[in-house]
C-alpha cells in the first residue's frame, strides 16, 4: 500500500508541475485583482465564465500563501471556490477537466475545515466528473487520510 501511495503522489506532483506550466501560459488573458479580487471575479462571470479562466484565477489565489497556515486566505478561497462552483453549472461543465479540478481542490480545502462537508464534496465531484481518474484518487486519498 505505502508504495502504490508513494506511486500515486509522485503521479500527482508530476501532473501538478505540469499544470503550472500550463497554468501560467493560460492565465495572461486574466489580470490578477490584489485587493479582494471581485473585478477578476466579475470579468470571469460576465465573460466568458468558463472552468479554465475560473481555475487560472484560483490558482492564483492560491499562491498568495499556504492555507494551512493562513485562516483568512483559507476562508477567502474557499469562498472563492464555492462561487466558482456555483458559476459553472455541473451539466454544462462535467467533462471539463478544469471544472473537474475546481471540485477536487475545493473538496481538499473544506477537508481542512470540516471533513464532513469535504467527503459531500468529493462525492459530488465523483458523481458529476467520473470520467477523470484524479477526482477518484483524490478522493481516495481523502478517505485514506481519514
Amino acid at each position: 500500500i505505502a508504495s502504490i501511495m508513494n506511486r500515486v503522489r509522485d503521479l500527482k506532483n508530476k501532473y501538478r508541475n505540469e499544470d503550472n506550466i500550463t497554468d501560467e501560459l493560460n492565465c495572461t488573458k486574466i489580470s490578477a485583482d490584489t485587493t479582494d479580487n471581485s473585478g477578476t471575479v466579475n470579468q470571469i462571470m460576465m465573460t466568458t465564465n468558463n472552468p479554465e479562466d475560473w481555475l487560472c484565477f484560483l490558482l492564483r489565489l492560491e499562491k498568495k500563501g499556504i492555507p494551512q497556515m493562513d485562516a483568512n486566505l483559507l476562508n477567502r478561497l474557499i469562498g472563492r471556490y464555492s462561487q466558482a462552483v456555483t458559476a459553472l453549472p455541473a451539466e454544462k461543465h462535467s467533462q471539463d477537466e478544469s471544472y473537474a479540478r475546481i471540485l477536487v481542490r475545493f473538496a481538499e480545502l473544506k477537508a481542512l475545515q470540516d471533513p464532513e462537508e469535504a467527503r459531500d464534496q468529493f462525492h459530488l465531484a465523483r458523481l458529476n466528473c467520473k470520467k477523470f481518474a484524479f477526482v477518484h484518487v483524490a478522493f481516495a486519498q481523502f478517505e485514506l487520510s481519514q
